[in-house]
């Protein structure tokens, strides 16, 4: 019978596989490991550290095909997933200085100095100090854009300056160039810089196959991805990847983000034009959600299965989630959230025949996406207004958000049908089911323009 390794084994094993004369002892770990072993997993958990991670971890390294490899030869599976955690674990030199203190250094000065300082300096090629930035950029993600967008920039240059030797591995290397770059396009999209996004996520996904294998590493970049393909239209690919993001997030345990990648799936397939799907899957992820660990997500729930019952002309049922749903927005002072809320409300009112209210909400939203420079977001508020004016037969009003609505759309680059198209609305304000058809059109050019821009 196999001995089990003990916590002391296990500490020494996590802090550096790679030391000669612990040779033996990594690989009768490693075998318990491969193999599953409960008892194992009971001394990393004690640890506090989530076994199925590292199990996940070895699989994947240990399982990749070997065309050299023998039937029941087990060595080379060893020694890969030996190679692996001694990548994974290994630790980079001492930083030129600490992250606070290059940290406290730009703080100073300006963006645009900021990122002359960030190019030209290694110093600031840190480790540390770059998975701040990518902390930094998510963190503000729902109050300022262009700091996101920033934030994430800083990353990237400084990650594409840094070496194996400060991050301790080559793969630890990719590891954080992925997560860069995955910052990075996630920032472009959220600005509806879908070709450069797609151009960034790229170089992410390239990264991530470099590195280390780890196994959140790669359901982040899955979860980002998801939103960029729900804002090109390509929502059958959103569902496959969200799905195979929760896959290894539940494989993990990590149950807070697999209901993160469940929220995503249930959003790809609403505007997908799949609503019963959407609020089945909304109805089961629901209850997995922390609201206190995770108020965000549970508002993001709420939000879409409102969209949901608004789709499936079930109005009664979404204004009673809607009414619920309103006091978690009074808990966010984020500007990005309470616009958002501000345009459902706007949809929800029109939806229900308030066209007045309805006005007022979808004004108040367009102006304050237009002011972020949220150019898609604005485009589509401004559809959404102007139904609103063709239902009340508001021809002026209509004249004039048509024409406050042409910079918009010519700054998002649509083509000069889609133009005309629009300019046309100015005449048809008496003429609903016109209006409508006309709309519907606008809207698929909007489509295509998310698809054109990711090619």
């Amino acid at each position: 019978m196999s001995v089990h390794p003990n916590i002391q084994d296990f500490e020494v094993f996590l802090r550096d596989t790679r030391r000669a004369k612990d040779a033996a002892s990594n690989s009768r770990i490693i075998r318990h490991l491969l193999a599953g072993c409960p008892v194992c997993r009971v001394q990393l958990n004690q640890m506090g550290w989530e076994g199925k991670r590292l199990e996940r971890l070895l699989t994947l390294r240990a399982g990749e095909p070997d065309a050299t490899f023998e039937p029941h030869d087990y060595s080379r599976a060893f020694a890969g997933a030996e190679r692996a955690l001694a990548a994974f674990f290994a630790q980079g030199r001492m930083p030129a200085a600490p992250a606070e203190e290059l940290w406290a250094e730009l703080a100073v000065v300006s963006p645009e100095e900021q990122i002359q300082r960030v190019g030209a300096d290694r110093r600031f090629a840190n480790p540390e100090l770059i998975h701040r930035w990518i902390d930094g950029s998510r963190v503000v993600r729902f109050e300022n854009p262009e700091k996101v967008l920033h934030f994430a920039h800083l990353a990237c240059l400084a990650a594409e300056s840094c070496s194996a030797e400060e991050t301790g591995s080559g793969e630890r290397l990719a590891d954080l160039r992925s997560q860069s770059w995955r910052q990075y396009g996630n920032a472009l999209r959220v600005q509806g810089k879908l070709r450069e996004s797609e151009a960034a996520f790229a170089w992410a996904q390239r990264y991530c196959q470099e590195g280390t294998g780890d196994p959140p590493v790669r359901a982040k970049l899955l979860a980002q991805m998801v939103s960029l393909r729900i804002f090109q239209r390509r929502f059958a690919e959103a569902v496959q990847l969200a799905e195979e993001g929760g896959r290894i997030y539940k494989e993990i345990g990590q149950i807070d983000a697999f209901a993160s990648a469940m929220v995503q799936k249930a959003v790809a397939s609403l505007y997908a034009g799949d609503p019963e799907t959407a609020v089945r899957t909304l109805n089961r992820t629901i209850p997995l959600i922390n609201p206190a660990g995770d108020p965000h997500l549970l508002l993001a729930a709420c939000h879409n299965l409102v969209r949901c019952y608004i789709d499936l002309e079930q109005p009664e049922q979404a204004l009673s989630i809607y009414f619920e749903t309103k006091d978690l927005y009074r808990e966010f002072n984020d500007s990005l959230i309470l616009l958002r809320a501000g345009w459902q409300e706007g949809q929800l009112l029109r939806d229900l025949g308030h066209l007045q209210s309805a006005e007022a909400s979808l004004l108040r939203a367009r102006t304050g996406f237009a002011a972020q420079e949220l150019r898609y977001e604005a485009a589509l508020v401004s559809l959404d207004l102007a139904a609103v004016y063709v239902k009340l037969g508001e021809g002026e009003k209509l004249k004039e958000i048509v024409t406050t609505t042409v910079p918009i759309f010519q700054a998002l680059g649509v083509n000069r049908e889609a133009l005309a198209s629009l300019l046309q609305f100015q005449q048809l304000a008496e003429h609903g089911l016109q209006a409508f058809d006309l709309i519907r059109v606008l809207s698929s050019a909007i489509e295509q323009l998310g698809r054109s821009r990711a090619s």
